[in-house]
This record gives C-alpha cells, structure tokens and sequence, in this order.
C-alpha cells in the first residue's frame, strides 16, 4: 500500500535509507557510525538510496 502523506513518506524514506552497511558483515549501522556495531570493522559504506521500479 503507497504512502500518500508526504510528512510519512519523509519519515519512512529516513528511517530505511539513511545509514551506513559494513562492507565485512552487511549489518546496517546509524548514519553516524565510525565503526560497525556487529564486528567493531571500520570500513562501512552509504547505503544506496537510488529509488525507482525494481526490474
């Protein structure tokens, strides 16, 4: 079912695109995060927040 309310939509786009994945583990880490919570890595990267149709 789409969100229509603009407001909600902000709010879910934040909460499912804006962090960072450990390239080691692939555990989602917070947008702020300087080391991966599951395996303490440093080596994170953006999340890739690219929305469209999936193929």
């Amino acid at each position: 079912m789409p969100i229509t309310d603009p407001l909600k939509k902000q709010i879910a786009q934040k909460a499912r695109l804006h962090m960072k994945v450990c390239f080691n583990c692939g555990a989602r880490n917070s947008i702020a995060a300087t080391r991966c919570r599951k395996c303490h890595n440093g080596y994170l990267r953006l999340k890739n927040r690219n929305l469209g149709i999936k193929k």
